[in-house]
Formats: structure tokens, C-alpha cells, sequence
């Protein structure tokens, strides 16, 4: 920890019976892991612990598991099922470590909040979360210059591939069904409403739901990790975020193809759909708003993440009229990560959960819809593929990495310029 951080904490309690010392040390590793802390916090917030409880611990973080060794030659260790997001159980458990370090509560009774936070981390309705997950979703395809219906069906297609998502993972152990089943089910549903003819952006339409799956957090997570020199950890995380895209990705592909065929659609924009600064605003806040309540951000905090999105695509909306698209969301994106980096440390809340709540809305879905439809394309076509086509597609790709790239840096960019500007708590 720094020297400020260590000014603020009281002296280390030599008295902490050390078995129990060693359970919280290991119930608060496993919680801040699962709960998606990026490794250098895991290994700071674990040391401040250890060094309150009196215990010499040395923690060393991997992929869904941390490892304490002890200055006995023991080693205590420390797994996580899979890497979720759960900003109310993450709050809560910063909380009990803060009482605790700061003599607020005693070892017992931490030990006691930390076994049963996820039974009583408090959770939004099931209706409440779909009903803004799918107007955050219309928010993004009205941003994306969709027309009505897609609006309409994006939102509804999104909200029901929500609820297969939660379902596939009641029942399913493999991870990567979630995203794929939740994916098939928004392509399918989108797929009948363009047969039916009920948009003219049939493209835009598609996209939406799949920009829905993006697994923001742990791409965050990744760039960060390998940041800090955690290229383990980093890469890790890199390899589960691009899992899950590929498994949404075949899961569009494939419920688009079920119902339309191997039909290319038009990406291209309504022109009846202007976006003006205040609605982009606003659209970007809703859409935030979405994001936030499905990682499940206690009401109390949600409007941090609301903030982060509007002010970001704000100054996004402002660049693009001078600088190319990928610049535009680097210095965007800065400004989130900025704002969440102050708010995360001030309200004890994880940070790449609410910086890409912010960001969500600068994901550059057509790119990656264009690219994928194209290398799908030149898959078909072999040997006799147009080069031409093959050349707009990895260009397509390329941009697409870009910007996604400029997101997840501008985002670590701004928290270190945070960290530069204020002391953290």
C-alpha cells in the first residue's frame, strides 16, 4: 500500500487469533478475485489485511486463484468458481474490509458478513433489470441510427436474451453457453422481425443484440493486469473476454442464418434518425443506466455509471467533428475512466464495472458486424475470393480492434491520471 493509504489505518492488531485471521484472509481472497479485482488491487487489498491482522502473508494471484504463503512455509489457497460481476457483493465486501481494518468491527463479525455476502447482497427485481437492459439496448440502436422498428426489436430481443442468458447459467456449467444460447435467441428474434419487414436497418437490427454480450469488465481487466507487469492474470482474462465473443458471435451468425440464410444485410444508418448532442446525451445515459443495473449497481450508486456515459459520449459526439473515430473514443474513454476511478475510490465500488457501463455505447458493433460478414464471405467464396474483399475486411477488422483497443486504454489511462490528481482514500 502507499504511505498515504498506511497514514489512515490504525496500528495492526497483534491480537487477531491467527487461524481466524487466516479465514477472512481467504474468504476476502476468494470474494475480491471472484468478484472481479484486477490483480494489483487483490494483491494490495490483501495485504492491508494481512498486515492489520498481524499475519505475514505473502499473496501471489493467478488466473481464478490466489495463493497466501505464509512465513511458516505454509500456503493457504484461494479459487474462484468463474469471474463474475456483482457490483453490490463488491461494494459490500470493500465495506466489511474497510470496517475491519479501521477497528469498526471486530474479526468475528467480519468473518460472519463475509460468509453470507453473497446470500444477502441485496439484487434488483428480475423484470426491473430486463425493462432496463432492454432500454438500454434501444438506446443503443437509436445512437447507431437505427430506425424505429429496430429500436423497438432490439430492445425486446436483447431483454429475452437476458432472460436465456440467466436461465442457460442456471443449467448449464459451460460458460460459453450463455453468451452463445443469449446471442441465438436476440439474432433469431431479429432475424423474424426483418423477414417480416418490420426494419429498414436490417443490419443495425442484428447487431444490437450481440453488442449486448460484450464482456467489457474482463477486457478491462486484461489491459490493466498487463499494465501492472500481471501478464498471467492479463492474458487470462484477455482469452475469457475473446471466448466470449467468438461464442456470441456464432451464436448471431447462427440464428441469423436460420431464419434469413447467408443474406448480407445493410448496416447503413436511417436517415429519418438525426442525433443531435442532447440526445446523444441522454441515449448514452439510459443506455449506462441499462449496463449498471444488469451488474447489478445498488440504485445509491447507479449514477455514477449514468454520469460516465453521458459526459464520455458527449466529448465523443464533440471529437468526432476533428479527430478520426478511434482518437475520439481514446480521449473519450479517458474522461470515463476519470470519473470512475475518483468515484470507485471515494464509494468503495470495483472499477471496471462501472467505467464500462460508461463506455458500452462507444462499442464499435457495425465495424465488427462488417468484419465478421465479410471473413464469412471470404470463407464461402475459397480460393475465388474477391481481393478487394478481402482487403475491406481486414481493414474492418483492424479498425475494430482499434477502437476497441482506445476504449480499454483510454479507460486505464484515465484512472492513472486519477490516481495522479487525487489521494486515494
Amino acid at each position: 500500500m502507499t504511505s498515504e493509504t498506511n497514514a489512515l489505518e490504525p496500528p495492526q492488531n497483534a491480537t487477531a487469533p491467527r487461524e481466524a485471521a487466516l479465514r477472512f484472509l481467504q474468504l476476502s481472497a476468494r470474494l475480491l478475485l471472484e468478484y472481479n479485482v484486477g490483480s494489483k488491487d487483490l494483491e494490495r487489498g490483501l495485504a492491508r489485511i494481512a498486515r492489520h491482522l498481524g499475519v505475514n502473508a505473502q499473496p501471489v494471484v493467478g488466473y481464478r486463484e490466489v495463493t497466501l504463503a505464509l512465513a511458516d512455509g505454509r500456503a493457504i489457497h484461494a479459487r474462484a468458481p468463474e469471474l463474475r460481476i456483482n457490483v453490490a457483493v463488491g461494494v459490500g465486501v470493500r465495506r466489511v474490509i474497510d470496517d475491519l481494518c479501521l477497528d469498526r468491527i471486530g474479526l468475528e463479525e467480519a468473518t460472519r458478513s463475509l460468509e453470507s455476502m453473497e446470500r444477502l447482497a441485496p439484487r434488483h427485481r428480475r423484470w426491473v433489470v430486463v425493462a432496463l437492459f432492454g432500454l438500454a439496448a434501444s438506446a443503443i440502436a437509436w445512437l447507431l441510427s437505427a430506425d424505429w422498428g429496430a429500436i423497438a426489436v432490439s430492445g425486446v430481443s436483447s431483454g429475452f436474451g437476458l432472460i436465456a442468458r440467466q436461465e442457460l447459467a442456471k443449467r448449464s456449467p459451460v460458460l460459453f453457453v450463455q453468451p452463445f444460447g443469449a446471442g441465438l435467441m436476440g439474432a433469431a428474434f431479429c432475424g423474424l422481425a426483418i423477414r417480416l419487414g418490420w426494419t429498414e436497418t436490417p443490419g443495425l437490427c442484428l447487431i444490437v443484440p450481440a453488442l449486448m454480450l460484450v464482456p467489457g469488465p474482463h477486457l478491462i481487466n486484461s489491459v490493466h493486469d498487463m499494465l501492472e507487469n500481471h501478464m498471467q492474470t492479463g492474458v487470462c482474462r484477455l482469452g475469457l473476454a475473446t471466448g466470449i465473443l467468438i461464442a456470441t458471435a456464432l451464436g448471431v451468425v447462427l440464428g441469423g442464418w436460420l431464419i434469413l440464410g447467408p443474406a448480407t444485410l445493410s448496416t447503413s444508418p436511417s436517415a429519418a434518425m438525426r442525433i443531435t448532442l442532447p440526445l446523444d446525451v441522454v441515449l448514452a445515459g439510459v443506455a449506462a443506466c441499462g449496463f449498471g443495473a444488469f451488474y447489478n449497481a445498488p440504485w445509491r450508486v447507479l449514477w455514477v455509471s449514468i454520469l460516465c456515459g453521458m459526459v464520455g459520449h458527449g466529448l465523443r459526439y464533440l471529437s468526432l467533428d476533428y479527430l478520426s473515430v478511434e482518437i475520439s473514443t481514446l480521449f473519450a474513454c479517458m474522461a470515463i475512466g476519470l470519473i470512475a476511478n475518483v468515484a470507485a475510490d471515494r464509494l468503495r465500488l470495483p472499477f471496471s464495472a462501472v467505467a464500462f457501463a460508461g463506455a458500452v455505447p462507444m462499442m464499435p458493433g457495425v465495424f465488427i458486424y462488417q468484419s465478421i460478414a465479410g471473413a464469412m464471405r471470404l470463407s464461402a467464396a475459397g480460393p475465388a475470393a474477391d481481393p478487394a474483399l478481402a482487403g475491406a475486411t481486414l481493414a474492418l477488422s483492424f479498425k475494430s480492434v482499434f477502437v476497441v483497443g482506445a476504449m480499454a486504454m483510454g479507460l486505464v489511462v484515465g484512472a492513472r491520471l486519477a490516481d495522479l490528481v487525487h489521494r486515494p482514500s
